[in-house]
């Protein structure tokens, strides 16, 4: 039974006694424990403790207060560290210690210890923060995709102004007009759209005329015109194969892509499974997917043995309910649908395949792709992809080239002019 999380790390005793007996050795043994729980391996936490150590001495000698460290206190520091010449310590190991340091600070302002600095304000007006609580209560939009939208309204706002009143249909056009000089069509699309809710919510509360919203302008776009970007289902197969299954690594890397390949999840999907989402005896799944809509999938054999071996032999330890966590320190949830395409990226790269792209959805559409070729209906295919449209699930006909022959008409004969 060891008497702190020091001894897991330290073994010299005059090391140990110097943790124990200082100012904040208690603090300091939860900050040990922090990172034991985080996953950071013995050589991580001991270069974390050292900083952390050091961080407080020097609060220490000069009479600051933890409690206290503010951004000016932290940049004396860090001044002091850089010139820092006791016991000759070399540029790197002075770099380790800022390292641990910062990583002290960061799990003193997670405890309340230390206060975070202010959040830069964006100084949007009280109405944007309304249409955020508006589009979060009635429309389940995740947080995420209203920064995306706060980042639009920002440049709205101020372009046009703060008093709705004051737009019209010139204003409102020539800002979409310019807001298209220096991006792409799909960023463009995205902000005539973002404007468009904003518009409905501001006729909605009576600050606009609702025909303002006709007035912005539509980006040019022929929907589901392309094919579908797919792997055929020998190639899926040689890609999910290249997962080391002796790593932890690897065993959670084919779970993640058996998850993409057979039921077709998007990245966000992924990022939000959660261990209780698992219904072991029902062999289901549950996913709450676009606008918050919650969805039991079925969970195949292959999908299940791999979450499975994961969560036995290769899941971190970490009090954290998302199935899926890094595999280095910190140990935490993926924050990002792009940590789940990253995925993807690397074992397409592994197997040496000629993508025509290489994100998360290539699995989706290539689950579909195959569902289509094995003879399950649209119907089936939506249900599973969770498509609000039929026609968005039509898309995947286009690939289905045998039946489209059977029910193409000959060109008609024409007697020459």
């Amino acid at each position: 039974m060891l008497k702190s999380y020091f001894e897991y790390y330290f073994e010299a005793p005059h090391v140990l006694d110097r943790l124990r007996s200082g100012m904040n050795g208690s603090l300091l043994n939860g900050f040990a424990a922090s990172l034991h729980a985080s996953g950071y391996t013995r050589m991580s936490a001991r270069q974390c403790l050292r900083g952390a150590e050091y961080l407080c001495l020097w609060t220490e000698r000069h009479g600051v207060r933890l409690r206290r460290l503010d951004e000016v206190t932290l940049h004396r520091f860090g001044r002091h560290l850089s010139r820092c010449r006791r016991r000759r310590k070399s540029p790197a190991q002075r770099r380790i210690l800022r390292a641990g340091a910062n990583v002290f600070i960061e799990y003193l302002r997670q405890q309340g210890i230390t206060p975070r600095p202010p959040a830069r304000s964006q100084q949007l007006p009280p109405i944007v923060e309304r249409f955020r609580s508006w589009m979060r209560v009635h429309r389940g939009v995740t947080e995420r995709t209203l920064d995306n939208y706060e980042q639009i309204l920002a440049r709205v706002v101020a372009t046009l102004g703060a008093d709705p009143r004051r737009y019209n249909s010139t204003r409102l056009r020539r800002f979409v007009l310019e807001y298209a000089k220096d991006r792409g069509r799909s960023d463009v699309k995205n902000a005539a759209s973002t404007l468009r809710m904003f518009l409905r919510y501001l006729s909605v509360e009576g600050h606009c005329s609702a025909d303002l919203i006709a007035a912005v302008p539509k980006v040019a776009h022929w929907r589901l015109s392309t094919l579908p970007r797919y792997l055929p289902a020998e190639t899926v197969e040689k890609v999910i194969a290249t997962c080391n299954l002796e790593t932890p690594l690897g065993k959670r890397d084919r779970a993640i892509l058996l998850l993409l390949a057979r039921l077709g999840l998007r990245a966000g999907d992924v990022v939000g499974l959660r261990l209780v989402d698992i219904d072991w005896e029902g062999s289901r799944v549950r996913v709450i997917g676009k606008g918050r809509r919650e969805t039991w999938l079925p969970l195949p054999q292959d999908v299940g043995d791999a979450i499975l071996a994961y969560l036995k032999n290769g899941r971190p330890s970490a009090e954290n309910d998302h199935v899926f966590l890094t595999v280095t320190a910190p140990v935490r949830a993926f924050r990002v649908g792009a940590t789940v395409s990253y995925v993807v990226r690397n074992a397409l790269e592994r197997a040496n395949v000629d993508a025509p792209s290489f994100g998360a959805h290539l699995l989706r559409h290539s689950a579909a792709t195959a569902m289509l070729r094995g003879g399950a209906t649209l119907d089936a295919i939506g249900a599973l992809l969770r498509h609000r449209s039929m026609e968005t699930t039509a898309h995947y006909a286009k690939v289905d080239v045998l039946t489209l022959q059977r029910v193409a008409q000959p060109w008609p004969d024409v007697s020459p002019c």
